[in-house]
């Protein structure tokens, strides 16, 4: 027994305590609890989100791939020693499961890199579909306001239908000369006709009620009587018809031929030029 070759010492006890040290089994879990699953509701709203970005971890796995060498003895056997880690990296979310990272809504409709147009970046095409929006919501809200203002001046219109055309409207009583031309109803008149102008707001809420032709020789209020008379002086009345637009004229004021208005105001009104007057449709 003398002669026989002395065999190395055992290694396992040592390969062993070093395995546990590169390799301890506590970092590497094998028992993930279950996912919960995410709120819908919150998945939908993150998905809009551009800066929703999961979480990036490195989540590292080690494969052992055991190396063997020859002992520098005798002894033909082979020794392991401490397996070396292959790492591979994945891309996880925060709870460890892939994740593709989202496209941004904006991306997704309008694409950074796309040239819009054929010439406009991005930027400068939402830029401009900002500003024609907020032109044409200007263009809107004046058209509307408009509308609406001319909608009030022809519900307020002393119109011969209208609840603020009945009874006894009061306004100033003028005179002027409509031998000089035709009136805006196509008619000539002379100083002694019983003729009246109506103001330009009562003539063109008749003119838009007229069917919309925008001939004012069409006006619905051409040819309509209106009985008038001097506030105090309810004796003389006088009924005139209308025949002309007066552009200088409130909405229920009136301005008369020269022979009317003399025989509204009495001797001496025209030296007056202006009076208070009132009037009804007949």
């Amino acid at each position: 027994m003398a002669n026989q070759p002395i065999s190395p010492p055992t290694r396992n006890s040592t390969l062993e305590i070093e395995r546990i040290r590169y390799d301890p089994e506590w970092e590497i879990p094998t028992n993930y609890p279950p996912r919960k699953p995410d709120n819908p509701f919150l998945a939908k709203i993150k998905s809009f989100l551009p800066l929703n970005k999961p979480i990036i971890t490195t989540a590292t796995s080690s494969t052992s791939t055991p190396t063997t060498i020859p002992h520098h003895h005798h002894d033909t056997s082979k020794e392991t020693l401490p397996p070396t880690s292959t790492s591979t990296t994945t891309t996880s979310t925060g709870n460890g499961h892939n994740h593709q990272t989202p496209t941004p809504l904006l991306d997704r409709y309008f694409p950074p890199e796309k040239k819009y147009l054929g010439r406009f970046t991005r930027l400068t095409f939402l830029l401009t579909l900002l500003l024609l929006l907020i032109l044409l919501t200007l263009a809107l809200g004046l058209g509307l306001g408009l509308g609406l203002k001319h909608h009030r001046k022809e519900k307020s219109a002393p119109l011969p239908w209208s609840d603020a055309g009945r009874g006894v409207q009061s306004g100033e009583l003028t005179y002027y000369n409509p031998s000089f031309g035709a009136g805006a109803c196509g008619l000539r008149s002379s100083d002694n006709d019983s003729i009246a102008a109506i103001s330009h707001e009562l003539f063109d809420a008749g003119l838009a009620a007229s069917g919309g032709t925008g001939n004012p020789n069409e006006n619905v209020l051409c040819g309509r009587t209106i009985r008038v008379w001097e506030e105090g002086r309810e004796s003389d009345k006088v009924v005139v018809e209308v025949v002309d637009r007066c552009t200088g004229c409130g909405v229920r004021d009136l301005d008369l031929s020269d022979g009317v208005f003399g025989a509204v105001t009495g001797e001496g009104g025209r030296d007056r030029g202006r009076v208070r007057g009132r009037w009804e449709w007949v």
